[in-house]
């Protein structure tokens, strides 16, 4: 920037300085955006879409882990044995679904 104030940094110093003031500009513009978009609840902090998925998927998991028992209780000829198989059914799939 001296040499370009001074006279002495030619004509790649200008156009150096030039990308780097429209880089700014970019820049400041792609925040007030976002900003804005923010106070219009378009965008909303991550944090906030983690914690609401996390407990939308306890209410499924927990859901999913009742169903053997929910079976069980409509279903009173199911032996012992049978609503063990389908809880460590739904308890291998939950374990698959936790691991992608």
């Amino acid at each position: 920037m001296r040499d370009l104030v001074t006279g002495r940094g030619g004509e790649s110093a200008i156009a150096s300085v030039t990308v780097e003031r429209d880089r700014l500009a970019k820049a400041q513009a792609d925040l007030a955006e976002a900003k804005g978009r923010r106070l219009r609840r378009e965008l909303v902090p991550a944090a906030d879409v983690e914690s609401e998925w996390s407990s939308i998927l306890r209410t499924v998991r927990a859901g999913m882990l009742a169903v053997p028992s929910r079976v069980q209780q409509k279903l009173p000829h199911l032996t012992t044995h049978d609503a063990t198989v389908i809880d460590a059914e739904v308890r291998e799939v939950l374990t698959e679904v936790g691991q992608s």
